[in-house]
């Protein structure tokens, strides 16, 4: 079969992307390379995620001078986003500009093009703001007595509210991936 678009990447984005694109007729094809998580609660089992590495994807990466590296990556059906609480943060502004301090050119779009993609891919992940952690506000608190640049924001995360009602899960939803 021959498809208009290829998505490689079934997180957030790509899920996203794919979404939109079937249902404007594009022949849309989405490739994961990772498996479905297991619906077990392995992966909210600290001795299998943190210790064992379970769920890590064991790819070796070469860094600029050629030396081998694994870089901790996960991959999995919906990608990363199931790894990081479902956050799901837009770039800033101010990323799209040139870093001639890092050598990054600027992006060859401006961020405001992009706020209406934004917009729907929020809405089709039906985002929702949830309370900051205690501790977290905490660590953020220290961080600012060093520099007042920190802040505490809520995360707008792809989560229904329902995962208040399973305790469990909703105490691992950061860093364990919740299927």
């Amino acid at each position: 079969m021959d498809y208009d678009v290829i998505i490689i990447g079934s997180g957030a984005g790509g899920s996203a992307a794919a979404y939109g694109l079937a249902q404007a007729g594009i022949r849309t094809l989405l490739i994961e390379r990772g498996p479905v998580l297991p619906m077990d609660d392995t992966t909210l089992d600290v001795s299998k995620v943190v210790l064992q590495g379970c769920f890590k994807h064991s790819e070796i990466w070469l860094d600029r001078g050629g030396r081998q590296f694994f870089p901790s990556e996960y991959a999995n059906l919906g990608g990363k986003t199931k790894w990081y609480g479902a956050a799901l943060l837009r770039q800033s502004a101010h990323e799209f500009e040139a870093d001639d301090a890092h050598q990054c050119p600027a992006w060859p779009f401006p961020y405001e093009e992009f706020v209406p993609y934004y917009d729907e891919a929020e809405r089709l992940m039906q985002l929702k703001q949830f309370d900051t952690e205690p501790d977290l506000v905490k660590i953020v608190q220290g961080l600012q007595r060093h520099d007042p640049r920190w802040r505490k924001e809520q995360l707008p995360v792809g989560l229904s509210e329902r995962i208040l009602e399973f305790p469990n899960d909703a105490h691992h939803f950061d860093g364990f991936a919740n299927p």
